[in-house]
């Protein structure tokens, strides 16, 4: 109960609607609002009085009368007046946030552009159980109705989390929608697309909502695309969510059943004639389970008026929904796999030709492109998908039967089509390509402008890529204008590329391909310090006739970390590899022979020589023959290599004269013709990868005693040499002579004396032993080496004059110093010097004990914590109540050189509890003028209690002076007058601070 505000603020009620409606029954609310904030008992804004529970409001309840007001609200009459109860509708805002963050997934995107059939294989292997449990649910699920339509269920995730109606967030949405619609005038097309599918059956008008826990609405708005059939259609948003998740992420993505957009493209292109068509609101033909549709529930306002608010429930898939992908692709192939054994042909050549909805395939032969029509339309129609729009080579169908026009031009997964001369084109919008000033988001955004799946301007889009490259290197910002010399390379690229608005390619690899033509494939490969590229030529020879053709080519840029040519070599060749076989498999081209050429004769040596490289080396080349065989690659000169163009970047203008569309003029020529050539690969560059075995020598040479070095202690190091020798000398001796009793002195010390010399023999070598017969050294009678001190002349014990020289680093020699400091009590360097300089001479002794102790971890507990000291409270006489100058410090400060060159000082009387302060001027520093000080302050200020003062031995400069001051004699007279003087101890500075600060 210790929240002070209990309540919301009360609700104001302004003339509204409400305040009219309560003055059509005659009733006057007490508490309407006289103005903005205050209503008529109110002292302030919001003022509450009294609270009413639920077990007092009824007693306070008149009759019956109840009326009822619109928006849920009801006027009762009590005894304290008439008063209005119910929840009061709250505005609804719709937040709009502004996100100035730039993602990089359309980076990621591009570069993923370039791995399109040369993906790593082993990356795949982790989707395969996701893609069988998915397909799993979709074969034990699906089921047909009466009309033969498919119904497919949602393949919700087991344990999904809570998914929320989102009505609130539809209807904020649907009004923003309307309100887009009414400005472009498109709302009634808009609606008529509903009451179209409402007749179709696709969606049908729920009357009575009974669960409004299992439902969802999901919001929606008009998509345009003028060159469709259907101009205006709506979209849904599955992804849209208030507090809990969206129903995308409670619904299974499953696997991607549609093929790569290069393989489709592939096998339009394989055979002489191509077709396509679409499947007709592809999506919309399949049907959903009941148990389904609340969930996929849409409102719509009749004419726009929010009153005639309607809500619909689809009974189909909807386009929006993650999982809608998966389902359509699942639908076709479970169809086309049940199809009657005559129509398996066709229904095999469906399943490996649609993307999406859309069909693209190609045949050999004019006869076959009707029959493929007719059967594709008689499998398809049996699941109530109606395959139209046919387009092919020679002939345009539309869907009333008549001619398309000559210069017609059919978009295909993004190129452009010309079914007339059967050519291809990629680059019509180049030409909207303006981007000054030029920034790295503008490269990006032209790179990503040409479209190209299949990699035929992938020498031209080389150059961008590595400029974005060098942005990325420089680290400037997105939005940033670039250097100079980066803006002019893109400005020429940018200028050059609209040569190739008119460049058309043929769309058939080959028109001469049948059972007796000779065909074969050639991936060429190649690579530069910019990147690495490989590229795929067909083969066709017929009659002696010999056609090539570009299939396909992928460039990618090399790494911003540095990586040798060969190397990048080796990937080319294993790009090279990946992307051969998947060519062979896109066309169904399995058992045609390949032929693989590099002018890397390092990569070819590597490829072709079974020997154990080093691991960069040989997983590449483990991969690469296992998808080629070794003797297909063979080598190339680099000027007459085709990908030396994508790897190195080619102008558009050179590109479109060069051979690339067509392969080097010597493929043309029959085998016998073609130039092999051998060259000697580099053998360091070969044995650098080679992989190397590195075997280690340790040499372990015993030293003396080492184990000594072992031991925790110097103390126990003497202990345990002492033990050693006792027992060395015992197994000598009688058993009645061998001595059992405690260790005595004269055997520590000899023990000391000989572990000190092993320390010497094992650190002083010939060179270190010169530069110690440089120090005046003698050896004694136990030889050990001693020095010669200054002191030698001393009468004192031997080890003082003659200190035994020790070296720096040597472990016992560490324990000895840690020993003797924990003996002094972990005292400073200095100290523990001296204390070792009576026994011995530790060469670069300071630096040694320094580095010693600074691993003392008792000292470093200590000082590293700072030395803190706590401040005392006050003395009594500083804090007790007392008048003016009842406690005074005295001082005295000085001398000051008057004008007529005389000497002053100054007596400084302070109030030790007011800190008031009095000076008085006095001409010398005798006993006598002090005193005349004193009086005068006594008699202007009063009698001090009690005075503190100096005793003369602390005031700094003029000690001398202040020695000629009779204390005694001032305290004297300080007694007469019943003044208690306090002197500050000698030698205390901080003591009298309240006086000596002043």
């Amino acid at each position: 109960m210790d929240q002070k505000e209990i309540c919301t603020p009360i609700p104001k009620l302004k003339d509204s609607e409400l305040i009219n409606e309560l003055k059509e029954y005659g009733i006057f609310v007490s508490d309407a609002s006289v103005n903005e904030n205050c209503c008529l008992f109110e002292r302030e804004p919001n003022e509450i009085h009294m609270l009413l529970g639920a077990d007092i409001i009824g007693n306070l309840l008149i009759g019956d009368e109840v009326k009822h007001l619109k928006g849920g609200l009801v006027a009762v009459n009590t005894h304290l007046g008439w008063t209005v109860m119910g929840k009061m509708e709250k505005e609804r805002h719709s937040n709009v946030l502004l996100s100035l963050h730039v993602s990089d997934n359309c980076i990621k995107d591009l570069w993923s552009l370039d791995v399109l059939g040369i993906k790593d294989p082993f990356e795949k292997k982790t989707r395969i159980e996701l893609e069988e449990a998915a397909k799993d649910h979709f074969a034990r699920h699906v089921t047909r109705d009466a009309d033969g339509r498919y119904v497919v269920s949602l393949p919700w995730i087991q344990g999904h989390p809570f998914l929320s109606n989102c009505r609130n967030l539809a209807e904020r949405r649907l009004k923003n929608c309307v309100r887009s619609l009414e400005r472009s005038q498109n709302l009634g097309k808009y609606e008529a697309v509903f009451h179209s599918w409402q007749n179709e059956d696709i969606i049908e008008e729920v009357q009575n909502v009974a669960d409004k826990k299992n439902e969802h609405y999901l919001p929606h708005h008009p998509v345009y695309k003028d060159n469709s059939t259907t101009k205006i259609r709506p979209v849904f948003d599955g992804s849209a969510k208030e507090k809990n998740s969206s129903i995308n992420e409670c619904l299974e993505k499953g696997p991607n059943m549609v093929e790569l957009i290069p393989t489709i493209v592939n096998k339009f292109r394989l055979r002489k004639f191509g077709i396509t068509a679409d499947i007709e609101k592809a999506f919309l033909q399949i049907g959903l389970q009941e148990k389904d549709g609340p969930f996929l529930r849409i409102l719509w306002w009749e004419n726009g008026d929010k009153e005639k608010t309607k809500i619909y429930q689809h009974k189909r898939v909807v386009f929006g929904i993650t999982s809608s992908p998966f389902l359509l692709g699942a639908t076709l192939e479970y169809h086309l796999k049940q199809v009657s054994e005559h129509l398996q042909l066709t229904a095999q050549k469906l399943l490996e030709s649609f993307y999406v909805d859309n069909c693209l395939t190609s045949v050999d032969n004019a006869e076959d492109i009707e029959r493929f029509m007719l059967e594709s339309k008689e499998i398809l129609s049996l699941a109530k998908f109606n395959l139209r729009g046919w387009v092919h080579t020679g002939v345009s169908e539309a869907e009333k039967g008549t001619l398309l026009e000559k210069e017609k031009k059919v978009p295909v997964l993004g190129l452009i089509w010309k079914p007339d001369k059967d050519t291809s084109v990629n680059w019509e919008e180049n030409s909207k390509i303006n981007e000054i000033p030029v920034t790295k988001r503008k490269i990006l955004s032209a790179v990503h402008r040409i479209f190209d799946p299949i990699g035929f301007t992938c020498p031209v889009t080389l150059e961008p890529k590595i400029l974005l490259q060098e942005c990325w290197k420089l680290g400037v910002s997105w939005d940033t204008e670039l250097p100079l010399s980066i803006s002019r390379k893109f400005e020429r690229w940018k200028e050059h590329l609209k040569c190739l608005n008119n460049l058309e390619i043929p769309r058939c690899i080959s028109k001469e391909l049948s059972p007796n033509s000779d065909l074969s494939l050639h991936v060429f490969c190649d690579a530069s310090k910019a990147a690495y590229a490989s590229c795929v030529f067909s083969r066709t020879e017929v009659g002696g006739a010999i056609t090539c053709q570009l299939v396909q080519a992928r460039a990618r840029v090399a790494s911003i970390k540095p990586i040798t040519i060969p190397r990048l070599e080796l990937l080319a060749c294993t790009i090279g590899s990946r992307f051969i076989n998947t060519t062979k498999i896109d066309l169904g081209l399995e058992n045609v022979p390949i032929y693989c050429w590099s002018d890397s004769v390092n990569a070819l040596c590597w490829i072709k020589r079974k020997e154990n490289w080093g691991t960069f080396v040989n997983n590449r080349v483990q991969e690469i023959r296992r998808l080629t065989n070794p003797e297909d690659w063979k080598h190339i000169p680099g000027i007459l290599n085709p990908a030396d163009l994508p790897s190195r970047g080619y102008g558009v203008v050179e590109l479109i004269a060069s051979l690339w569309w067509e392969g080097p003029s010597w493929l043309n020529k029959p085998r016998e013709e073609w130039l092999l050539s051998e060259a000697c690969p580099d053998r360091a560059i070969i044995d650098s990868e080679r992989k190397r075995t590195v075997a280690s020598t340790i040499n372990h040479e015993p030293k003396e005693m080492d184990y000594l070095s072992e031991i925790s202690s110097f103390k126990k190091i003497i202990r345990v040499t002492v033990w050693i020798y006792r027992f060395y000398h015992n197994l000598r001796k009688q058993r009645n002579d061998r001595d059992f009793g405690e260790l005595i002195t004269q055997e520590t010390d000899a023990a000391e004396r000989k572990v000190l010399k092993i320390v010497q023999n094992q650190s002083f070598s010939n060179d270190t032993k010169s530069l110690v017969s440089q120090m005046q050294t003698l050896v004694d009678s136990d030889g050990i080496i001693r020095i010669k001190s200054k002191i030698i002349m001393r009468k004192d014990v031997e080890s003082i004059r003659y200190p035994i020289v020790l070296p720096s680093r040597h472990p016992i020699v560490t324990k000895m110093i840690i020993q003797k400091h924990i003996e002094i009590l972990h005292a400073g360097v200095q100290t523990v010097m001296s204390a070792l300089r009576e026994n011995y001479w530790i060469l670069k002794s300071r630096k040694t004990v320094r580095r010693v102790l600074s691993e003392c971890i008792i000292c470093k507990r200590f000082t590293v914590k700072p030395l803190t000291t706590l401040s005392p409270p006050l003395p009594e006489d500083r804090v007790r109540e007392a008048q003016i100058f009842e406690i005074t410090g005295v001082d005295l400060c000085g001398p000051l050189f008057l004008r007529d060159r005389t000497k002053s000082w100054i007596v400084l009387f302070t109030c030790a509890v007011f800190r008031a302060v009095h000076l008085e001027l006095v001409t010398s520093l005798s006993t006598e003028s002090f005193i005349l000080a004193l009086r005068r302050f006594i008699s202007r200020r009063g009698r001090p209690f009690t005075i503190y003062s100096d005793n003369g031995k602390n005031l700094v400069g003029t000690s001398n002076e202040l020695k000629n001051i009779d204390w005694k004699k001032v305290k004297d007279y300080g007694s007469l007058k019943k003044i208690n003087w306090k002197l500050n101890p000698p030698s205390s500075p901080w003591w009298g601070g309240s006086g000596n600060g002043l």
